[in-house]
């Protein structure tokens, strides 16, 4: 359900691009804003599922069979992706993410490569195989250690969402190199663990409801600092950590409450696209703007006009989501495909 809810966020959110690339003099400017505010915890729900599945591995796998496992199932598709999306963007383009290459080569593919510039959106692989490399040393923690694993959660917040938040409010410059530790600081560890210690029920139901709370609070902040436009510094730099937390949450509760393995099973089948969404899906929009508005980014004054337009911002998303969720769980009976759209 989390995977299902994730994708079609992500899919919702880069449909609603003029939120970053348009100005209020865009009809529907506010209205994409607020979609980018509800739907933030998208990637964020993919690393605390990740983490709630993956952190226990010892429990089933050798950490060497885990590591192989990992890197058939995301390196491969991510080298085999990004090497695609290169060659496509020395010709076309697609939005979000691809980035056009007008002199491509060796050396252009290293540097675009090494800082994320061939398709901006698989910043995710980038995190998340850095997580997969932490995982062995915190999987260690899972017995005997669970507080240990909560306490690196609050230290995460704090550096995160905390310090920004506060810097915020006060308009004062809180990092420093000194006390800032990068695992924790710059990755999404956080998320990952946050996602285990749900999973096995680490917080006591009255602990769950606060954090719920929080986050729907946190939520509605962020809704009314998009609606008054950031005039507040009360309800700016509100982190998404307890709102995805709030997600995770809830449907965790809503699932249990699920009694019919057709409708279990339909989530299990349906979550099985989630990754070939997310690396396809800048190509299908970039299929569907030129046949629907005979439009492309690189026009992008005409183009500015199609993220204006409803249709793009609410109907393309879900026509997205049904028409390559069919196709993706059809194409991937292929074994050759299952390697590339795991």
């Amino acid at each position: 359900m989390l995977n299902c809810m994730a994708i079609f966020f992500v899919l919702l959110m880069h449909a609603a691009q003029l939120a970053h690339f348009g100005d209020k003099t865009n009809s529907y400017f506010l209205a994409t804003n607020l979609v980018q505010t509800i739907c933030i915890p998208a990637v964020y729900i993919f690393f605390m599922n990740s983490g709630a599945t993956l952190l226990d591995y010892r429990e089933s796998k050798t950490t060497k069979s885990f590591f192989i496992h990992r890197f058939k199932r995301v390196v491969v598709p991510f080298a085999f992706w990004t090497l695609l999306y290169y060659i496509y963007d020395t010709r076309y383009t697609a939005f979000p993410g691809p980035s056009f290459h007008s002199h491509p080569g060796i050396h252009d593919f290293i540097y675009a490569f090494s800082h994320n510039q061939i398709n901006n959106i698989f910043w995710f692989f980038y995190a998340i195989i850095a997580l997969y490399l932490a995982t062995p040393i915190f999987s260690t923690l899972i017995h005997e250690h669970k507080a240990l694993l909560a306490s690196v959660v609050v230290i995460w917040f704090v550096f995160n969402d905390g310090i920004s938040y506060v810097e915020g409010l006060t308009h004062l410059s809180l990092y420093t190199e000194y006390i800032n530790q990068p695992l924790l600081a710059s990755s999404y560890l956080g998320y990952f663990i946050a996602g285990y210690l749900i999973r096995i029920n680490y917080f006591s139901h009255k602990t769950e409801n606060i954090l719920i709370l929080v986050g729907v609070l946190t939520l509605l902040m962020g809704i009314i600092n998009t609606l008054i436009q950031g005039k507040l510094a009360l309800f700016r730099n509100i982190g998404p950590f307890f709102y995805s937390v709030a997600i995770v949450l809830l449907i965790k509760r809503l699932g249990n409450q699920i009694k019919s393995e057709s409708v279990l099973h339909c989530f299990t089948v349906l979550s099985g696209a989630s990754l070939g969404i997310y690396i396809l899906h800048p190509l299908f929009y970039a299929v569907c703007d030129k046949l629907v508005f005979h439009a492309s980014v690189k026009g992008w004054d005409q183009y500015l006009r199609v993220l204006n337009n409803p249709i793009h911002i609410f109907v393309l998303p879900i026509f997205a989501y049904i028409v390559m969720a069919t196709a993706i769980l059809i194409l991937k009976r292929s074994k050759i495909v299952r390697t590339i759209l795991p």
